[in-house]
Formats: C-alpha cells, structure tokens, sequence
C-alpha cells in the first residue's frame, strides 16, 4: 500500500490550483496514514512520525 502510494505521490501533484482536487488528495494521504498506523499497530510496529 505504501508503495502504491509512492509511484501516486510521484506521479501527481497533492497540492495544486485545483483547490477541489486538492482538498481529495489531501484527505487521501490523511487516509492512508490512519490505515498504515492502524496497520503497524496490529503487528505491533511503531510508525515513525516523519522520514
């Protein structure tokens, strides 16, 4: 899922001048991140707060 994410994130801009779009993608990542910590959690790995 991360690295799914990844080639998204690389392929396309979070933040653009299409602040509809924008806001989408925001709450995408915003989503993701709740879903890998909830996921680490349950096999026990802590997720650092920022790489």
């Amino acid at each position: 899922l991360a690295g799914q994410f990844h080639s998204y994130y690389n392929k396309h801009r979070i933040v653009s001048e299409d602040e509809e779009l924008s806001r989408a993608r925001l709450w995408l990542a915003m989503g993701l991140r709740i879903v890998l910590r909830n996921g680490l959690g349950l096999i026990g790995v802590s997720a650092p707060e920022s790489m």
